[in-house]
């Protein structure tokens, strides 16, 4: 039996978390009734993040003795490393401008150039994008402001 040790430490590092924020959960005022509640996301994501680190925690170990099991199968290349910072760059404009333009205004252009940037430009899917983009900010500002009663930026 092998185990990988880099994703079984951040297994055991994320089910640590879990816990802790399952403790923190605890400490939130329910005394107010609302419809779904203040704990309601919160649950969601640790329970989530909890599930995820155990079967993170179960797939970093080796039980069938399989030759080259830990080997790395990836292939850095120039255009991988580009494509990272493009990326990276695009969040932290992301990060500046979403106080400055509000969630809908910032989130909008931000998730339309980075499907721009991690998929294929045809005039097809430069359509699905831009309807995506509305629709999923949208939404989620329709979940987090009507149905969970939290406000974005």
């Amino acid at each position: 039996m092998r185990v990988k040790t880099g994703d079984m430490i951040m297994a055991v590092a994320l089910l640590g978390l879990t816990i802790a924020l399952y403790i923190q959960i605890g400490n939130i005022d329910t005394t107010m009734v609302y419809a779904m509640g203040p704990v309601f996301f919160p649950k969601i994501l640790v329970y989530t993040l909890g599930g995820l680190s155990v079967l993170l925690m179960f797939q970093s170990v080796d039980f069938t003795g399989k030759k080259n099991w830990c080997k790395s199968a990836r292939v850095v290349d120039l255009n991988t490393v580009l494509l990272r910072w493009l990326l990276t760059g695009l969040v932290l404009v992301y990060l500046l401008l979403l106080p400055i333009l509000g969630y809908v205004f910032a989130t909008m252009p931000f998730l339309f150039l980075a499907m721009c940037l991690l998929g294929p430009l045809k005039p097809k899917n430069l359509l699905v994008y831009g309807i995506t983009a509305v629709a999923v900010t949208l939404g989620l500002q329709y979940i987090f402001a009507t149905l969970l009663k939290l406000f974005l930026p």
